[in-house]
């Protein structure tokens, strides 16, 4: 009998169950995938303060002090530099002085005496913070499994939920693909794009939309002293590692189940990141595309995120829904929701997250 009960391996789901056994709970981690064999592995990496919203910035701002705080060698800290018009970035400045995270505004000038490679156009202004990661997911997900093993979570990898019991209004045991019955006092849901079908063995349907996002992996021939960035004018980011730009456009493509293939993207979609790299980098030797990433991302109907007690089962957190910015934001939720349950601390300002927003249009089967 566990104390908690994690489901997923992703961004959420290991640091749920590296802040319940920080609280002494006795954890258990499922997933079919293994650590960071999800979505969380292929991501483009980057970790940045500069989002729209105050609660962003400050979930961000908790993911970076807990991925620095259990890992070494899988990030380097290289600021985040936004350029583009002062109305892109204007609801990023304001989330900055209202969280208090210290920012430097810079002209065209003043970027190109800093960092020499970039190319810019006159009329765009950068926004520069200096707290932001550039991060390899899959040596952060080595970094982490160490960590789990140390912290005693007892991890079933390869293993694949096939069935939720739940009496009471409490989940009380998962059975296992591998015929494993699992039993915890509570469980955090977290399985990203396949949460929806775990919802579905409860009982419990809320609509949910899957995104398939593209990254690419660029050697660009010498290592760049730039910060990681992006370019709103022309809807492209990139961060540095070593001789690499990993990054891309914002783009992706809707699917109806979750694909982790290594399918070839979309050749626009990669002539595009090309080109990116082209129009906002002056460098010397073409870049040279060693590997495209693409991972499911879920969204929620109103966009938002969902976190919070599952309804009608007082005992279960479900996170999910986190788009684009699972891995930046992934973190601080997973540990949030340890806490939740664990403490039975809850934040006021995630009330916006609740799964109960969508109660009434929630189906439940016979």
């Amino acid at each position: 009998m566990y104390d908690l009960v994690v489901v997923g391996g992703g961004a959420v789901g290991v640091f749920a169950a590296l802040r319940a056994a920080e609280l002494g709970a006795k954890t258990a981690q499922v997933d079919p995938r293994g650590v960071f064999g999800g979505a969380s592995s292929r991501s483009a990496g980057c970790f940045t303060v500069q989002l729209d919203t105050p609660l962003d910035v400050k979930l961000v701002a908790q993911s970076i002090e807990l991925v620095t705080k259990y890992t070494k060698r899988a990030w380097k800290r290289t600021g985040f530099l936004q350029i583009g018009r002062e109305s892109d970035i204007a609801d990023t400045l304001e989330s900055l002085r209202i969280v208090g995270i210290g920012y430097k505004m810079l002209g065209v000038e003043e970027i190109l005496e800093r960092w020499k490679p970039f190319r810019i156009d006159q009329g765009l202004v950068g926004l520069y913070t200096e707290l932001d990661l550039s991060t390899e997911p899959r040596i952060l997900g080595e970094e982490l499994k160490s960590a789990l093993s140390r912290a005693s979570v007892t991890l079933l990898e390869n293993a694949e939920v096939v069935d939720i019991r739940a009496i009471d209004g409490e989940v009380r045991e998962l059975r296992l693909s591998t015929g494993e019955t699992l039993r915890g006092s509570s469980y955090v849901f977290a399985a990203g794009a396949w949460t929806g079908r775990l919802l579905e063995r409860l009982g419990l349907r809320i609509e949910q939309f899957l995104i398939t996002c593209y990254a690419y992996k660029f050697d660009v021939g010498t290592e760049l002293q730039i910060p990681s960035f992006s370019n709103e004018a022309l809807h492209t980011y990139w961060r540095p590692w070593g001789r690499y730009l990993v990054g891309g456009r914002y783009d992706g493509t809707f699917s109806k189940e979750p694909d982790l293939s290594n399918a070839p993207p979309p050749s626009s979609s990669v002539k595009g990141a090309y080109r990116m790299i082209k129009r906002t980098l002056s460098i010397e030797t073409e870049p040279i595309l060693i590997e495209h990433l693409r991972g499911p991302c879920s969204f929620y109907p109103d966009g938002l995120p969902v976190f919070g007690l599952l309804p009608h089962h007082s005992n279960s957190v479900i996170v999910d829904g986190l788009g684009g910015y699972g891995l930046m934001r992934g973190p601080a939720l997973g540990a949030r929701a340890a806490e939740l349950l664990l403490l039975e601390k809850f934040d006021e300002e995630l009330l916006s997250f609740s799964p109960e927003r969508f109660f009434d249009k929630t189906k439940y089967m016979s």
